[in-house]
Parts: structure tokens; C-alpha cells; sequence
């Protein structure tokens, strides 16, 4: 079992402290206890004599069996062999579950007086850590701790005591400590108000052909459908859904950089996506048809939930998952794009290659292959050529911009502008010439500012003079629409992450990993004026923005407002506004084409009654989809008294009736909202999971996919919740 990353520990959030939520990484599995995820822990303990123990403990932490990997690993530990040190650690850890924290902090003393220079003396430092927390009892970070270490008792300490963590925070800021360390405990001191719960940044990021959409914020008193024609860089958000035609393929980027690949004639809901705290939470469920997902986790807490109308994937941190899967009515098909292992419970465990297609039925057990098989060989090569180039133009970004790990977009960033160093904030960004944002490069004539505020010098460069990421509610739907699906590539990255600094009289993009779900920007007021500033990389929670000298107010004018340069004196009084005026706290949603309702069906690996009783002229099952509800409903046979059936549409799926459209406030990149409740019957083959309050349960007993190449692991399961 290998050593875990502390910093998966402490940093659940963006440093946000997450006690117990610490898993077990063994080889390319992920352990958690209960039946949500089988993986065999895939140990590679060599030849030492404590192995066969070692390896005894750690399906006994698996399994949750706190005494006995007590027992097992204080024997391994007394042993003096190759994983003491590691059994001292997983000792306390079963200790502190035990709800014995003192004889768990003894062990960790154990640990680092005997085996200081250990790795596992990080991880017990964490663990002690969250011990005290737990205790109401903040520990203070101390000479001589890793950085991560010291963020973690940081964050335990904001929970308890916020204004002692400030001034800890502050006397590190002007202190010889790392610019990481300081970067991220001014990001703490900025992110202090726990389990913050906003839209994630979801979007579609590249489309072909006939690809409509039915949002979540359709009118509920219409009786009509409500479907438009998708775009590039339309946002998607909780309760929308996808629809594909003949010739219809679609690209959609999560905030972590995951992609799902829609293949044509599908259909792709959104359950629910949100971020808790800075932790991605994906739900998505494919009724009918056909998509490849490439999917990393990055943060600990971090879920993936992929769904067909039968069966359930859960990617969850660490995992990766490589694969392509097509739903069916009473099944689905999934292909392996890397080599791996199938662990299925009471089956066995068999090793997988890629390309390899497997048919599982409801009952995720596998089934023999259709009649006829779908050609996906177009499908398969556009989506191989569109992550090979995201993937190559994503590492040669975030390369250049100096970062650890993607950002929304930032595979557009490619060739369109220059990084360079710009310290002591880092690496800053500015676009090539002429790629300017046209809704600043023309409007209206800018009007005088405001009396209690010194006009600035203004800008001569149209490009980035101003600042282009605008509450949408600045400008008009359909300007909106323009700016989002036809200007600037690099639009999406730099308001959805980093941060601004004024250089020169304009602003340039500081590159960064922090996440922005609303406009980048703090609202103040002075005066009686009131105007917003971009975010700065050195701004203080609760202190007077840094770019308050080159703000914006905005003056409302014919087809929507426009940007006045300000610059506030160092003697006026800032007031930090809570929220934007009442006028910009609503970001309409674009304004698209109407469409026709699609024509969409579910097929079967095996015939069904609904196609023997020609409901479709094609075989199919056709869907319907209610806009009032966001529910799909296929027909489904009734038996009748006198030995006589009869045809009802049943809900299909996990969507379920009920979800609240998005919510005043929304996104940045897209509105809110949460589609609630389950349904039941149908061809989900059970009843439905809650959503969009922090996720459903995972699936009870579920078929595990690892890959040995690139630490991917996946699991698969039946729709039956718990």
C-alpha cells in the first residue's frame, strides 16, 4: 500500500480543511469501505517477511475492520521490517477510527522517533492535525514542517480560530517563507467561508453538426417544449440536457479538464454538477446512445458519476478513467481504451485490453454481444484527434503559464498571446495583437466619471485596456451570446481562474489555479459611488482591494452599459460590498436559435417487447422528454386484467420529476440550479438517487475496471441505490 499525499489530506477545497475525508491509495485502486468500491488493493510489498501481514492489514483497513488492522499492523510494526514505518502509520490511523486519539498520537510518536526520516512522518503529522481539530484544539504550524503541513494546521486553525489564523497568516506573508506557501495562505485567508457551494464551470468546448439542447431553465407554466440549437462555448449547468442528431458530436470540458465525448444520436443529461468548496461533483447519465469519456480527478472529495439508463460508473480521487460506453435499454456496452484489470464481485477478476468491448445487463453482469454491433470507427477517430490535440496544447500551456494543474480552457490559451514573468505575482498573460475583445473595442462614447472619482488616463489598446470579463448582465443577451461562442479563445481561462494586475494602464491575466464561479471582480463602494475592481493576487479577505486605483463604474445606455475607468484615492474610505447591486447579480443566459423537439430513441441489446410491438418503426424505444419536469419517459407495457397489456409512458432513468431551473445565483460561466428528487420503474431498472445536494450514494455491489497503465480505475454497477 503506497504512501498517500498529505496534501490530499489537508487541501480538500483549495486548502478548505476536510477532516476524514483521507482515503487509501493502493497500487491503482482506491479503497473505501462499504460497497460503493471493490478494488483488491494492489499491493507491491516485494519480498519482506512482514508481506503477508502487511497485506492482511490492509484489507483490513479496507474493510473497515479498525480492531483487527490494529492488531495486524502493531505486529508488523514490532517486526522492525521493510513497512514498519508504514504500519506505524496505518496503526494510528486505525486507532484514531477506533476513537482512540491518544494511543493514535502515541504511535505517530513511535513513528518519528524511530523512522524521522520517513515519508509516513508527513502523513501521521496530518493525522495528528486533524486530531487536534477534532478536539476543538487548532495546532499551529511549526518551524521545520513541510508547507503542507503548515496549510493544514492553517486551515484547522480558520475553522476555530479565524482571527488568530489571520494574524498567523499575515506574519507569514511578510515573512522569508516559499511564495507557494504564501500564495496559498493568502488563497485560505481569501477562501475562510467554509463549504461554499456554487454551479461548476461546465461548458461545451467543441461541436459538430446537429447538437440541440433543452435548459434547465425553461419555463415550467409553457406547454410547449423548449429546445435551441447549441453552440461552442455555450455554458451547461445542473438539470440541462444534450441532445445528438444523425450527424451531431459533441466535446464537453468539466472544470477539472475532463472530457466527455457525445457520439451522434444520443442523449446526455446533466444531473448535477456542482463544485462544494472547490470539489467538483459530476453527475451525468446517457439514456440513449453513445460517449467516451477521458476523466482525471484532481482534488480529494472529487466524484464522478457516469450513468446509463441500467448501470452506474464511479470515477472518485485518485482515479482516472479511459473508456467508451453506449446505453441501452436493458444494458450497456463499455470499451476499455487502456489496459487494466475487471474485478467483479463473485466473479472473478480477469486482466482487460484495450479495444475489448464488454455487455453487462441490468443485473451488471456480463451478457453476451448484440446481432449487430454499432460502427463507431468515425466516432473514435475524431474524439482520438480532438484529446490527443487537448491534451498536447493543455501540457504546453499550463508548462508555460507555470501552473500544477489545468485550468478551465486552457487548451484554447495555445498560441494566442505570450506568458512572461511578471514578478512577484508569478506569470502574467496578454493576448496577440488583433485578438482583442470586440465588445470593448467599440460602444458607445465612454461618459464622464463620477465627481467623487478621478477619471483615469485612458487606455489606447482596445485588447486588454479595459477588462473583459463583464458581469453578463453589462451587456445584452445576444452581445453576450457573440462575445461568449465568437471572440477570444482564451476568454473562458482567464475570467474563470488566476487573476489581474494593472500594468501600464491596462490590465494583464496573472496566471493561477484559483477558481472563479462569479465575475472575477470585488464590488466597493466610496462615496456614493459604487464600482467593481478585478481581483488581485495579493488581495486580503475583509482589506480594501489592491486594484481599487483602476477600477470601473458602469453606466447603463442603449443595448447595455458602459465601462468608465475610475481611479479611487488612497484617502477615501472603501466599503467592500457583500454582493453586487441588484442590477448585475443575475447573469442572463445566452440567447440561442429555437429548434424542433429531436427525434430520440433507446435501443436494446436484446429484443424488447416494445420493439416487437412496433412502437418504432426502426425498433427503437422512443423517449419523451417534459420540459416542466426535465424527465424522459419511454413506453413501457402494463399488464391489464383479462390477460390484456397496455402502453404507459414511464420515467426513464435517474432524472426524475422536479429540479429548480438555474438560480439567481448562478454561475459565471452559466447559471445554477439543482434537478432534485428520483423516479422510480421504468427502464432504470430501480428507483432513483436524490441529487443536487451533494451527490447520491454510490451503487451498491459494483464491478470495479482498472487500468494498469495510467492508474485508472472505474466502477460499475447496477442503478440501484441505497
Amino acid at each position: 500500500m503506497k504512501r498517500t499525499s498529505v496534501i490530499g489530506v489537508c487541501l480538500a477545497a483549495g486548502l478548505a480543511f476536510a477532516p476524514a475525508a483521507r482515503g487509501i491509495q493502493a497500487g491503482s485502486g482506491y479503497l473505501a469501505s462499504g460497497d460503493a468500491m471493490s478494488v483488491i488493493p494492489e499491493t507491491n510489498p516485494g519480498d519482506a517477511s512482514d508481506s503477508r501481514l502487511y497485506v492482511a492489514g490492509t484489507k483490513a483497513i479496507h474493510d473497515g475492520k479498525w480492531d483487527d488492522a490494529e492488531k495486524i499492523f502493531d505486529q508488523v510494526a514490532a517486526g522492525q521490517g521493510e513497512h514498519a514505518a508504514a504500519a506505524l502509520y496505518w496503526k494510528a490511523y486505525a486507532q484514531n477510527k477506533l476513537g482512540q486519539p491518544a494511543k493514535a498520537l502515541d504511535s505517530c510518536l513511535a513513528l518519528q522517533m524511530q523512522f524521522g526520516k520517513s515519508g509516513w512522518v508527513e502523513d501521521c503529522g496530518a493525522l495528528e492535525i486533524e486530531i487536534h481539530a477534532s478536539k476543538g484544539q487548532p495546532v499551529q504550524p511549526q518551524p521545520g514542517q513541510s508547507d503542507e503541513l503548515k496549510l493544514l494546521a492553517l486551515a484547522t486553525q480558520m475553522q476555530k480560530d479565524p482571527e488568530g489564523a489571520r494574524a498567523q497568516i499575515e506574519q507569514l506573508v511578510q515573512s522569508d517563507s516559499s511564495e507557494h506557501l504564501k500564495e496559498a495562505a493568502l488563497f485560505l485567508l481569501g477562501e475562510s467561508v467554509p463549504e461554499l457551494k456554487y454551479a461548476q464551470i461546465v461548458r461545451i468546448s467543441r461541436m459538430d453538426g446537429d447538437v440541440r439542447i433543452a435548459r434547465a431553465r425553461t419555463n415550467e407554466k409553457s406547454r410547449h417544449e423548449e429546445w435551441e440549437a447549441a453552440e461552442m462555448n455555450l455554458p451547461l449547468a445542473t438539470g440541462d440536457s444534450l441532445v445528438t442528431g444523425n450527424d451531431g458530436r459533441a466535446e464537453i470540458e468539466f472544470e477539472n479538464a475532463s472530457t466527455v465525448y457525445l457520439a451522434p444520436n444520443s442523449v446526455l443529461t446533466f444531473d448535477d454538477l456542482h463544485t462544494t468548496s472547490g470539489v467538483p461533483h459530476s453527475e451525468i447519465e446517457l439514456l440513449s446512445g453513445t460517449a467516451t469519456m477521458h476523466l482525471d480527478t484532481l482534488m480529494p472529495g472529487e466524484a464522478f458519476f457516469f450513468r446509463t439508463a441500467t448501470n452506474d460508473l464511479l470515477t472518485r480521487y485518485p482515479q482516472k478513467a479511459d473508456m467508451r460506453v453506449s446505453s441501452y435499454v436493458d444494458g450497456m456496452a463499455l470499451v476499455t481504451l487502456k489496459s487494466g484489470t475487471l474485478n467483479v464481485p463473485g466473479g472473478g477478476r480477469e486482466l482487460i485490453t484495450p479495444g475489448r468491448t464488454l455487455f453487462f445487463n441490468k443485473e451488471h453482469g456480463q451478457a453476451a454481444p448484440p446481432e449487430k454491433v454499432g460502427d463507431f470507427a468515425e466516432f473514435d477517430a475524431w474524439v482520438a484527434d480532438r484529446h490527443q490535440a487537448r491534451t498536447e496544447a493543455i501540457a504546453e500551456t499550463v508548462k508555460e503559464a507555470g501552473l500544477n494543474r489545468p485550468v478551465p480552457g486552457i487548451a484554447e490559451m495555445k498560441d494566442q498571446g505570450r506568458f512572461y514573468p511578471c514578478e512577484p505575482y508569478g506569470t502574467c498573460w496578454e493576448p496577440n495583437a488583433g485578438s482583442g475583445n470586440a465588445m470593448l473595442a467599440s460602444g458607445p462614447p465612454q461618459t464622464p466619471a463620477p465627481k467623487s472619482a478621478k477619471p483615469a488616463k485612458a487606455a489606447t489598446s482596445p485588447s486588454m485596456d479595459l477588462f473583459p470579463c463583464l458581469p453578463a448582465s453589462m451587456v445584452n443577451g445576444r452581445y453576450q451570446y457573440m462575445v461568449m461562442t465568437t471572440f477570444d479563445p482564451w476568454w473562458w481561462t482567464v475570467c474563470h481562474s488566476g487573476w489581474w494586475v494593472n500594468r501600464n494602464n491596462r490590465y494583464v491575466w496573472v496566471a493561477g489555479t484559483k477558481m472563479h464561479h462569479h465575475p472575477p471582480v470585488h464590488w466597493i463602494r466610496f462615496g456614493k459611488t459604487v464600482a467593481f475592481v478585478p481581483l488581485h493576487p495579493k488581495d486580503v479577505r475583509g482589506q480594501p482591494p489592491v486594484n481599487r486605483e483602476h477600477g470601473f463604474t458602469a453606466t447603463k445606455e442603449k443595448g447595455g452599459y458602459v465601462l468608465n475607468p475610475i481611479k479611487v484615492e488612497g484617502t477615501q474610505r472603501v466599503e467592500m460590498l457583500k454582493s453586487p447591486p441588484r442590477e448585475f447579480r443575475n447573469d442572463p443566459l445566452p440567447l440561442l436559435a429555437r429548434s424542433e423537439a429531436p427525434h430520440m430513441e433507446m435501443h436494446a441489446l436484446r429484443e424488447t417487447p416494445a420493439a416487437r410491438a412496433g412502437l418504432s418503426p426502426t425498433g427503437g424505444v422512443p423517449l419523451r422528454f417534459n420540459h416542466q419536469t426535465g424527465a424522459f419517459t419511454a413506453p413501457h407495457q402494463v399488464a391489464q386484467g383479462g390477460g390484456h397489456s397496455t402502453t404507459v409512458f414511464a420515467p426513464v432513468g435517474h432524472s426524475g420529476a422536479g429540479f429548480q431551473g438555474h438560480s439567481g445565483g448562478g454561475s459565471f460561466g452559466g447559471g445554477g440550479g439543482a434537478r432534485a428528487g428520483g423516479s422510480s420503474g421504468g427502464y432504470s431498472g430501480g428507483a432513483g438517487a436524490s441529487h443536487g445536494g451533494g451527490g447520491s450514494t454510490a451503487s451498491s455491489s459494483s464491478i470495479s475496471v482498472s487500468s494498469s497503465a495510467s492508474s485508472n480505475v472505474s466502477t460499475v454497477g447496477s442503478s440501484i441505490h441505497k
